[in-house]
């Protein structure tokens, strides 16, 4: 649910009437991740997907129901391949999918989430029947915990929290006493960053292709003219300054990306050797391979290791025959997703097995 954080937050603000119907577990081969959400309003209006496009008729179809007589519920849709299909999921997995009402509660963490910034909301998906649905965050994890058995308050605050701080959501088992209390925790990490060096259009279209799969984009370059007000999207950070400035007081993690396309020989290098101590866990930047070996050559020189070589993405994307700004912006975005994912980036049709595999942790 929190990826749709910028556009529930104004529905919730206007008093908007909501379910939402959210992932929280597959088995087998799913489009989506466990934690999307579908959103629809008692106007009708939705928002979002649980599974790409397979069931979707049918969660509307609870969607409406729990509008009509707001009763949580939870649903599985697919049962093998072939009851799968005859319930519209061609993929053939299984689908566990709550439906409830969007709760004023969650609100501050709708902010957070809105913000880039780390948020949390867990659901009872199993325990006493009366709370199935409810939502809990952590600043009514006391007034919530009462109604559990046992009262764990300590015990709901570290499953809420420990989710939250290591950033991966899922199904949490609680101690309640004598009994167990099943939550699903949806967690939102804080926003990936990537900066971009050099304010070309290869730049402008990877800064916006980058943005609506989430990233915090950052373009810097030294020359103001090529950063005027209108090139860029909104919500893309422009920085008149050189890339490895802007690097270096990025803080970034293994979780952000630098790609440099400026080809600028008298900053590329100390751009690259800036990222590479940065921390980030893609390092690219554009140019043809004889410019690639040069500056390999120029970065060993000053200092560089074989194995931090062997880390940069250099010459950067992926080899699809991109030409055009644009054509390039896919190639280099496809090259950071396959690389973050641990994937080869062959063709599916080349390979077997699960499609939708988890990808790793960073």
């Amino acid at each position: 649910m929190l990826e749709l954080a910028e556009r529930l937050l104004p529905l919730l603000e206007a008093r908007v009437g909501c379910a939402v119907a959210t992932s929280i577990d597959v088995i087998g081969s799913a489009p989506q991740l466990v934690g999307t959400s579908m959103v629809t309003t008692e106007a009708g209006d939705v928002l979002g997907s649980v599974s790409g496009g397979c069931v979707e008729g049918a969660v509307l179809r609870e969607c409406s129901a729990l509008l009509a007589d707001d009763v949580a519920r939870i649903r599985r849709l697919g049962f093998g391949d072939a009851a799968a299909a005859r319930a519209g999921l061609a993929c053939g997995g299984e689908l566990d999918v709550l439906v409830h009402r969007l709760d004023p509660v969650v609100l501050p963490e709708l902010r957070a989430a809105a913000l880039g910034a780390p948020a949390v909301v867990g659901f009872v998906v199993s325990g006493p029947p009366a709370l199935l649905g409810r939502a809990v965050v952590p600043t009514t994890v006391d007034a919530f915990a009462v109604q559990l058995p046992g009262s764990p308050v300590a015990r709901l605050h570290a499953a809420l929290e420990g989710r939250r701080d290591a950033g991966t959501g899922g199904l949490v088992d609680l101690a309640c006493g004598d009994a167990t209390v099943r939550l699903y925790v949806d967690v939102a990490a804080p926003r990936r960053r990537m900066i971009v060096g050099g304010a070309t259009e290869s730049a402008v279209a990877l800064a916006d292709l980058a943005t609506a799969v989430g990233y915090r984009v950052t373009v810097c370059d030294p020359q103001a003219a090529l950063l005027q007000p209108g090139r860029f999207r909104e919500g893309v950070e422009v920085v008149v300054a050189r890339p490895h400035d802007v690097v270096r007081a990025a803080a970034l993690t293994a979780r952000d990306a630098v790609c440099l396309l400026g080809h600028d020989e008298d900053l590329d290098a100390l751009a690259l050797l800036t990222a590479l101590e940065s921390g980030a866990g893609f390092v690219g930047a554009l140019g043809s391979r004889a410019t690639a070996a040069r500056r390999r050559a120029q970065l060993a020189a000053l200092g560089a290791d074989a194995a931090a070589l062997e880390r940069i993405c250099m010459p950067i994307g992926l080899d699809i025959g991109a030409r055009t700004p644009p054509e390039l912006g896919i190639a280099i975005l496809a090259e950071v997703l396959a690389e973050r994912a641990g994937r080869d980036a062959a063709p599916l049709r080349s390979g077997s097995g699960p499609i939708h595999r988890a990808a790793p942790t960073r």
